[in-house]
C-alpha cells in the first residue's frame, strides 16, 4: 500500500514540475504552447487527480469493528468445562463410585 502512495505523490511532484516548466518556458516569454504539449499536462493532471482521489478513499473505507471482550463465563471453554462437569457428575452418582466430587476439582 505504501507504494501505491510513494508512487501516487511521485506522480503528482511529476505533473507539477512539467507544467512549472510549461509556464516558465513558453508562458513567460509568450511563446505559444504546443497542442501535444498541451494534452500531455492535462492527461498527466487527470491521471494525478483520479490517483490521489483513490488514494484518499482507500482510507476512507469502514474498518472492521474489533470483537467485543468477553468474560470467562461467555468464552466456550467455559461452556465446555461446565457441561462436562455436569456429565461426570451425574455419571459418578449414578455409579455410585466413591470418587470425590467434582465441585473440589480445580
Amino acid at each position: 500500500m505504501h507504494w501505491v502512495l510513494y508512487f501516487t505523490y511521485g506522480f503528482y511532484v511529476f505533473t507539477y514540475l512539467t507544467g512549472l516548466t510549461f509556464f516558465i518556458r513558453f508562458d513567460a516569454r509568450r511563446r505559444p504552447l504546443r497542442r501535444r504539449l498541451i494534452g500531455m499536462h492535462l492527461i498527466l493532471a487527470v491521471t494525478t487527480f483520479i490517483m490521489v482521489t483513490s488514494i484518499m478513499a482507500i482510507g476512507a473505507l469502514p474498518k472492521p469493528l474489533p470483537p467485543p471482550r468477553t468474560t470467562a463465563q461467555q468464552s466456550f471453554m467455559w461452556h465446555i468445562r461446565q457441561s462436562h462437569s455436569a456429565e461426570l457428575e451425574r455419571y459418578l452418582k449414578s455409579t455410585n463410585t466413591l470418587y470425590p466430587s467434582v465441585k473440589s476439582l480445580p
